[in-house]
């Protein structure tokens, strides 16, 4: 099942140029064995099919999965040449053929013996030298407002990736913020969400963070201006000296009035996904402190290296996307459950979303051919139990078979009998539903419990629903940096596979051209709008002027 590497293979192409997914096509069209019965012929499936990455444990034993296609799989990997645009992503070269960029996050976030001479790189480290100083200040009560109040305040303005891996961030390691600085974020269009961040707030003593890669963005710019109003209210005309740029494009920071020494700037080569190691998490630094920001930095460096050197069998990201590919381009299975066991991770789902639609959510592979295959899958989920009560009864018995993402702390924040205890059955459950998803109850299995034959078939669970498992040891930064740089990774191998683009994302423009349009239109009333919009703009006048 070895196959050479194929002379002249379209990497940016549609997969099935690779052999490998013929085998794979073949292959899913036998009887695949149920995971009951994988695990009756192999007790120690769990133990083979686990494996650490850094100070993360990996459970794939709960996929569907035989080692004949494990054996198809890995030759998939390395006929596409996974691990080297993993590598060419590490060291920042330009793997963005759409827009003719590198990808430096990686880049961004490894020790300088590992890259230099990059001068984006560069110029994203003297950000963070930069970056450094004035959380400390901030953080020692340093830092001065334009009245010469201490600021204790930071309101972090941004959407997308200049929000979630951040927002992730500070509330996954709140545990380690600075008592005398509360950070805030506010990412939305909507007045009432800009409204709650600063509710309570002092214009004197509160510092506004705008992180707009382009600085052109349309809800944070309004945010911006929504917050320049309130600072203005609060000391007029020094409301400028409280705000920070975040940006990409200086310039456009600079013609709002921002003077140089209030921007950081992003290096191009960072996509907004990707941009949490970056100034994009200044509001981060400000919250647990720049010893901890660059903990989380070194975590994720780890995972991009392991990502970058390992062969595909022992390699986590490749893995990971590997199992990716097999659930939804030969299970058909259109959707991932993302379910962390830990509150601190309560916003992971919606940051992986981002990450694996942004970038996988594509109908067109980098040479510009149909992939002829289905690319990302939906990606959604919740908390822990939570989800258990909310959506894990259609995950046991529905018609759709989605495969979840289950993941663990082993040690809780808090020593004390009730934390103790309380990690015990976060553990418990998550152990329960993988084992629950795969084996299931059967007819025979619920008639020895005495359930009437009526409600036998209600009663009954097929299983053989896949789930993979992460157990992370505790929710430290480097941990955490370890867990995000592992979703990045496996995101941008698994585009590698398909011969996706990850770091490109024109589907996203279109709307908010249309919606910069159709705004003009209710300013002035007279843009030109496409006959489907009109008469809801007319409704919505209308509700709107009484």
């Amino acid at each position: 099942m070895s196959h050479p590497l194929d002379d002249g293979l379209p990497l940016g192409g549609p997969p099935h140029a690779a052999s490998a997914w013929t085998e794979l096509e073949d292959h899913a069209k036998s009887e695949l064995p149920h995971l009951r019965d994988l695990f009756a012929d192999d007790p120690s499936r769990d133990i083979r099919m686990g494996f650490e990455c850094a100070d993360l444990w990996i459970d794939l034993s709960h996929q569907n999965l035989t080692d004949e296609t494990m054996g198809f799989l890995v030759d998939l990997a390395t006929q596409r040449q996974v691990v080297g645009t993993l590598q060419k992503t590490l060291i920042g070269d330009t793997v963005n053929s759409t827009e003719g960029r590198p990808a430096v996050h990686g880049a961004m976030r490894s020790p300088r013996a590992v890259v230099q001479g990059l001068a984006e790189v560069e110029t994203g480290r003297a950000t963070f030298d930069r970056m450094a100083a004035l959380a400390s200040e901030i953080r020692d009560g340093e830092a001065r407002g334009a009245t010469g109040r201490t600021v204790d305040a930071v309101v972090h303005l941004g959407i997308g990736g200049s929000h979630l891996g951040p927002a992730l961030a500070v509330d996954a390691l709140r545990h380690l913020t600075h008592p005398g600085v509360e950070v805030r974020f506010s990412s939305g269009i909507d007045p009432d969400d800009l409204n709650e961040a600063l509710a309570g707030l002092d214009p004197e003593t509160t510092l506004v963070v705008a992180c707009s890669k382009s600085f052109t963005t349309l809800e944070t710019l309004a945010a911006l201006d929504g917050a320049m109003t309130w600072l203005s209210n609060g000391i007029g005309e020094a409301a400028i000296d409280h705000v920070i740029g975040v940006t990409a494009a200086p310039e456009r920071a600079r013609s709002l009035g921002l003077p140089e020494e209030q921007i950081l700037e992003v290096p191009l080569g960072v996509g907004g996904r990707f941009s949490l190691g970056s100034a994009v998490g200044f509001s981060v630094m400000v919250a647990i402190g720049p010893e901890a920001f660059h903990e989380v930095l070194e975590g994720m460096h780890v995972i991009d290296v392991l990502s970058a050197a390992e062969p595909p069998e022992e390699n986590a990201a490749v893995l990971l996307a590997l199992v990716d590919v097999w659930n939804r381009c030969f299970l058909g299975r259109g959707s991932l459950a993302i379910v962390p066991y830990a509150h601190r991770l309560r916003l992971l789902p919606t940051h992986v979303q981002q990450v694996s639609m942004e970038s996988l959510g594509k109908g067109v592979c980098q040479n510009s051919d149909d992939p002829e295959t289905a690319t990302g899958p939906v990606v959604w989920g919740a908390p822990g139990t939570d989800a258990q009560h909310a959506f894990f009864q259609l995950l046991h018995q529905g018609t759709d078979v989605v495969p979840v993402d289950l993941i663990a702390v082993a040690r809780s924040l808090t020593d004390d009998d009730r934390s103790v205890h309380g990690q015990d059955l976060l553990v418990a459950n998550l152990i329960a539903q993988a084992d629950a998803l795969a084996f299931g109850r059967t007819p025979d299995e619920v008639r020895t419990e005495g359930v009437p034959e009526d409600l036998v078939a209600h009663q009954t669970f097929p299983g053989n629903r896949p789930s993979t498992t992460i157990l992370m040891p505790e929710l430290s930064p480097s941990t955490l940096g370890q867990l995000i740089a592992l979703y990045e990774n496996r995101t941008i191998a698994m585009a590698a596979l398909l011969g996706l683009n990850p770091f490109d994302q024109w589907g996203v423009e279109l709307g908010k051209e249309l919606a910069t349009r159709i705004g003009d239109g209710l300013t002035n009333r007279d843009g030109a709008q496409d006959p489907s919009a009109t008469e809801l703009l007319r409704r919505y006048r209308s509700l709107r002027e009484g």
